[in-house]
């Protein structure tokens, strides 16, 4: 039988990886967990909390660490000059 998981355990993940990410906004966590929710659904894997869990925190580890460390944006073009 298919088990399935009650919205509330859908809040405590986001709940968890909020406090771990309090760099990103709420809702970029909070998208992350339910998107990572539903594509292991459509991808038919057994939805776990466990497994939401591990992807969205990989997922967001990668937005993380993909921000500048000055945390402002390239102006366009300046990626082609040599200083």
């Amino acid at each position: 039988m298919l088990r399935t998981y009650q919205p509330v355990d859908l809040q405590r993940v986001i709940i968890r990886l909020r406090m771990e990410f309090k760099s990103l906004p709420q809702r970029s966590v909070e998208r992350c967990v339910t998107d990572t929710w539903r594509c292991a659904e459509h991808l038919g894997f057994e939805v776990t909390p466990r497994l939401v869990e591990r992807v969205a925190r990989e997922h967001l580890r990668a937005l993380v660490k993909s921000e500048p460390p000055s945390a402002a944006r390239p102006r366009p073009g300046d990626h082609d000059r040599l200083s």
